[in-house]
């Protein structure tokens, strides 16, 4: 069947979150030793324990991805008292600093003009807050062509649960042989995808930080850069037409 949407993942699909994560990291630290003297090494051990601990205790919903609490839980063990004023300026130093320098991958923007010229649609799935996820989308300069978004928050669940999958549908009003799903994770996106009965494409960002084990983990398609994602297309409509002439000559 002819593709009528594509699905995107936001973070480490559309751009680079890594590199900016890592440098909006270091601006914290820095804000952070205005207040209280800590090395950088502490602070990282600190801050990747305080993470862990938010992500085990609220697993499975948007808030375990909220930032707030990383850097509150964070302030906690350093000073054994909650500093309202430093954790909202970590708060406002990280995500300003990542909206501000977050790029589109190579070839995106021109991805999407493509997609809406063909007719489709597009939506965006991210597990994080619908607030700052409207920011990146802004902030990146796309959000006009995302005709749908789909947050863990707004779903109830993160992803690779099937109901931000299918949420995505019923927003789009499309069956999921009507889509396409393109994504950099194998579980959270393509076995996401996959349990919903989604075509899959998976973004291959150098060695994967876990590799597929499993069948339902392997994207059907796999690409290394966005706009490989229209060569995709055009093959899954040639097939098609192809079947079509096919069943008429018969």
């Amino acid at each position: 069947m002819i593709k009528k949407a594509a699905l995107f993942d936001l973070d480490n699909t559309l751009y680079d979150y890594d590199i900016v994560n890592k440098k909006a990291m270091l601006e914290v630290y820095k804000v952070l030793r205005l207040h209280i003297k800590i090395s950088k090494e502490k602070f990282n051990r600190l801050f990747k324990i305080s993470k862990r601990e938010i992500h085990r205790e609220l697993a499975g919903t948007a808030s375990a991805h909220n930032r707030t609490l990383y850097f509150q839980r964070l302030i906690e063990k350093t000073n054994q008292t909650v500093e309202p004023k430093i954790i909202l300026k970590l708060y406002n130093t990280y995500w300003n600093y990542v909206l501000k320098n977050m790029k589109l991958r190579k070839g995106v923007l021109g991805v999407l003009k493509k997609l809406k010229l063909r007719g489709m649609q597009i939506a965006v799935i991210s597990n994080l807050t619908t607030n700052i996820q409207l920011r990146k989308l802004y902030a990146l300069k796309i959000s006009k062509y995302v005709d749908v978004l789909v947050t863990s928050e707004e779903a109830g669940s993160e992803k690779p649960h099937a109901i931000m999958f299918l949420l995505a549908l019923n927003k789009l009003d499309l069956t999921p042989k009507e889509v396409i799903m393109v994504g950099d994770n194998t579980v959270s996106d393509i076995e996401g995808a996959n349990s919903a009965k989604i075509d899959t494409v998976l973004l291959k960002r150098g060695k994967l930080a876990r590799e597929a084990n499993e069948d339902y983990e392997k994207a059907n398609y796999v690409i290394k850069t966005i706009p490989e994602v229209l060569n995709i297309l055009d093959n899954i409509e040639h097939q098609q037409k192809r079947k079509q002439n096919a069943r008429k000559k018969t």
